[in-house]
């Protein structure tokens, strides 16, 4: 999963039914990383994204 642009807004934080997207500390507002074991591939972090920074990875859809 990619975050280029994130503004930070937390839309995807709070969509994700499974929890797998994470902040990173220190890093700024906008510094998120996913956890490849949690994530379904589900792709409603993408949906809810208003500014279309979030890209799963093709090991990620299913």
């Amino acid at each position: 999963m990619s975050f280029d642009g994130c503004q930070g807004c937390g839309a995807c934080l709070l969509t994700c039914p499974v929890h797998a997207i994470r902040p990173v500390a220190g890093d700024g507002p906008a510094a998120l990383y996913a956890r490849p074991d949690l994530c379904t591939g589900c792709g409603e972090c993408v949906e809810v994204c208003p500014v279309d920074a979030v890209t799963l990875l093709a090991r990620e859809r299913r």
